[in-house]
């Protein structure tokens, strides 16, 4: 009981922190609104009058989008990846290694905190005035409602876990900066954040489908939209359900390793 309340202060420092750089907060969801606001104009423009493009309506399509970019900002209002490489690169991460709790799970508590403040402050209040001015499609059944929050949390639990692997490497590269950007492309390709798997050409989509990413938002944002129902949308569900315990093993494989080979730069 102690554990968990040490890990629930992490989440309450977190929050505090965001309250107390609220600017950060804004100017993160100015960005979001300006991507948000991108991505609808270019896909008005890709159907072209069009009421419908590969089974999807325009109106699902710009729903896809709404939710996506909404998905994408709650992802990421956590911790920064470069903060864990910088403590890496310093020598500060040797601190934490001292401390009588796990980094891993002290980073998503930290997370839990800062997505919260982010989501009931900024998030909220904004996608649900987008929902009443614009024509979007909304889940007519409150099971829908519940597939979908569980779906994006799950998600938001396989981003997590693949981004702070991806982290943990700089224990061995110390510099990542060049697969960083591969690493995002990546992520935001075969996750579906930006084009739906089922626009991809065959061969892409089949790789996508062999990765986790998609669990991050394709799937989340095909159940809101309707999609995926029926038996497939339980089998999606488990799906991101598989791939975040593989997720997870790969992280608390690569943290023991990580753990045992601590490199001190500069300090």
């Amino acid at each position: 009981m102690d554990s968990i309340r040490m890990y629930f202060m992490f989440t309450r420092k977190a929050f505090l922190r965001s309250a107390a750089y609220r600017f950060d907060v804004w100017t993160r969801l100015i960005s979001n609104v300006i991507f948000l606001l991108m991505w609808m104009s270019i896909w008005i423009a890709l159907y072209s009058g069009k009421e419908e493009a590969g089974g999807v309506s325009m109106t699902a399509m710009l729903t896809y989008v709404v939710v996506s970019q909404f998905l994408n900002a709650v992802n990421g209002a956590g911790t920064p990846l470069w903060e864990l490489q910088e403590k890496v690169r310093t020598g500060d991460i040797a601190l934490e290694l001292m401390r009588p709790f796990d980094v891993p799970l002290r980073y998503l508590f930290a997370d839990f905190g800062s997505v919260f403040f982010y989501m009931i402050t900024a998030l909220l209040p904004l996608y649900v005035l987008l929902f009443f001015f614009i024509d979007l499609s909304l889940p007519t059944s409150w099971e829908t409602w519940v597939l979908f929050g569980f779906s994006a949390f799950i998600g938001f639990l396989i981003r997590y876990c693949i981004e702070l692997t991806f982290g943990l490497f700089t224990f061995w590269l110390i510099e990542t900066g060049g697969i960083e950007d591969i690493f995002y492309f990546s992520l935001s390709l075969l996750s579906g954040s930006v084009i739906p798997l089922w626009f991809f050409p065959g061969w892409l989509q089949t790789i996508a489908l062999y990765l986790p990413f998609q669990g991050i938002y394709f799937i989340p944002n095909a159940i809101f939209i309707g999609k995926i129902s029926g038996s497939e949308l339980w089998m999606s569900v488990g799906v991101q359900v598989f791939w975040l315990v593989v997720s997870f093993g790969i992280l608390r494989f690569v943290w023991h390793k990580a753990a045992n080979k601590v490199v001190v730069q500069g300090g």
